[in-house]
């Protein structure tokens, strides 16, 4: 494949490069081949990042769907939070979460799933 790659400026770019990236996926590649791979993605996920930033969440949102996804009641985040007022609070988005308690959220739901991969940052505005 003669393929010389460069930065994308522009969504027929960026489209090209999804379909090279696709064909490239559909076959063995040479070691060269699997570096131009590499390279072609990394230029995609900048374009991606730069064009199609993903909305970070409420925490308040995160949090709420993750209990209702593990089917856990909010009483169970009463000793991360200290008491029922402030798990009321946080939840009503009345009270930011703390530094210290959105490690503890991301260590608790970690613990449940290890597919999860939650960090503190999952939590914080």
């Amino acid at each position: 494949m003669q393929y010389q790659p460069k930065p994308i400026n522009n969504s027929q770019e960026y489209e090209r490069f999804l379909s090279i990236i696709e064909g490239m996926m559909s076959r063995e590649l040479s070691n060269d081949e699997g570096l131009l791979f590499d390279l072609l993605v990394l230029l995609v996920e900048e374009y991606e990042r730069k064009y199609y930033p993903i909305a970070r969440t409420n925490p308040t949102a995160t949090l709420e769907s993750l209990l209702h996804e593990f089917d856990i009641d909010r009483e169970c985040l009463v000793d991360i939070f200290g008491d029922r007022d402030r798990v009321e609070s946080v939840m009503l988005g009345k009270q930011a979460i703390a530094p210290s308690q959105a490690e503890s959220l991301a260590e608790f739901f970690n613990h449940l799933s290890a597919k999860l991969a939650l960090s503190a940052r999952d939590f914080l505005l």
